[in-house]
């Protein structure tokens, strides 16, 4: 996918990845959300004197866990009610976590994977608690799980804000990292790929887990690797500027049938669809439907998710979520898209069959990025009554934010 550039603004400025966004406390505290987290205050004070714990014991149901960046914490949503389950501080928070194959009802992944600034962390999805963190030397990154939740792959120091032009260029690596849980080097590093001044800034895999693809926005590619033995197969020219400039390939989507790969870019003149053929605004990365008939892009210049008929490559409609959004993530089931939406704390559920938002979910300040999967955590009085506090604007804890480069989004 791409758009046509105008002449104005910078570069910079055009692929900003949500220019409008700012400080979620900036005008202070909303009442609503003040009265809110004072009763739960309440309420989380009353569980703590009694000794009493989350009532979910870890149990597995369908769940999408949304990270919001503005306070630290992590909603946790019933993924069949729809509905908010609870939102507990986890001193963390994530815009891209891997959100594709390790989050299906059948997976056996039961950990989350976020990128934080300079690396990756994991949390267990029973206890939300750190179970490893991964330092890859740049501050964004950008991970998927293989299908088999066996390995981590990280492509990192990409960014759409990258300096076309540095004096001393770093070398910027794709990793590999041992996913498995039950592995004795679950956590550390099995790969690594130096791959220069690339800008790698987005991973994707096949469904079999075979190949990750890589979009490198220095580099006018998409890197294509081999997951084991871990290696470089190709580099895939993403063709010439539709007009003056780069192509600048940023985020890239294959589809979950593995025939289709979405290529989210600046002005390639490929197989493309521009604001010639009705896209309002540029995309800053997107999900396909499970059985591959539409496109969701995440398009927050115009507060919307813009669908795309892949049938037609053509733009269908846009879907008001209620503010600016830059990722989703697909239920367990595939059923439902759910969309963090930055500026109006909620999350959009989007509907593939009717392709229609059918209901929002409250979530807390600035929700950023989303994935699904199968345990509905165990969490404590402590948790959520530092929640609580943060929702209140309380600042405490000192674990480095996800990466956004500038403003593009509010980091907590």
């Amino acid at each position: 996918m791409g758009h046509e550039g105008g002449d104005s603004g910078s570069r910079q400025d055009r692929f900003r990845t949500n220019p409008a966004a700012t400080d979620p406390f900036r005008e202070g505290i909303d009442r609503r959300r003040m009265l809110q987290s004072s009763a739960a205050i309440g309420t989380t004070a009353t569980a703590t004197l009694s000794g009493c714990l989350s009532d979910s014991n870890g149990a597995r149901a369908p769940t999408v866990y949304v990270f919001n960046n503005g306070d630290r914490t992590l909603s946790i949503v019933d993924a069949d009610a729809d509905e908010l389950v609870e939102t507990v501080f986890i001193d963390t928070t994530a815009s891209f976590p891997a959100n594709q194959y390790g989050t299906g009802a059948d997976s056996p992944s039961e950990t989350l994977w976020l990128n934080v600034s300079g690396g990756v962390r994991a949390l267990d999805q029973h206890t939300v608690d750190e179970v490893a963190a991964i330092e890859t030397g740049f501050e964004p990154n950008y991970p998927n799980l293989t299908p088999d939740g066996n390995h981590l792959l990280v492509a990192a120091g990409g960014t759409t804000t990258i300096d076309p032009d540095p004096d001393d260029p770093p070398d910027h690596v794709i990793l590999r990292i041992d996913a498995d849980r039950e592995s004795d080097t679950f956590g550390e590093v099995t790969g690594e790929i130096e791959v220069g001044y690339t800008g790698p800034c987005d991973t994707t895999l096949t469904p079999n887990g075979e190949y990750g693809f890589v979009a490198d926005i220095a580099n006018e590619t998409l890197t294509v690797v081999r997951v084991d033995p871990f290696e470089i197969v190709t580099r895939v020219d993403v063709g010439d500027p539709a007009g003056e400039g780069n192509v600048l390939p940023f985020m890239c989507t294959a589809s979950f049938d593995g025939d289709l790969l979405l290529v989210e870019n600046g002005e390639g003149e490929l197989d493309r669809i521009t604001r010639d053929d009705g896209l309002s605004a540029p995309p800053i990365t997107s999900e396909i439907s499970p059985d591959t008939d539409a496109a969701y892009l995440f398009t927050p210049g115009i507060d919307a998710v813009t669908v795309i008929d892949l049938d037609e490559r053509a733009v269908d409609r846009e879907l008001d979520v209620g503010g600016s959004a830059i990722s989703g993530a697909w239920g367990p089931h595939r059923e439902k898209l759910y969309v963090p939406v930055q500026t109006a704390n909620h999350v959009a559920v989007i509907d593939p069959e009717r392709r229609a938002v059918l209901t929002t979910i409250d979530t807390g300040e600035t929700p950023t990025g989303a994935v699904g999967g199968m345990v509905r955590p165990e969490t404590t009085t402590s948790q959520r009554l530092r929640s609580s506090l943060a929702t209140l604007g309380v600042s405490f804890g000192d674990r480095e934010p996800t990466f956004c480069p500038d403003d593009n989004c509010y980091c907590g």
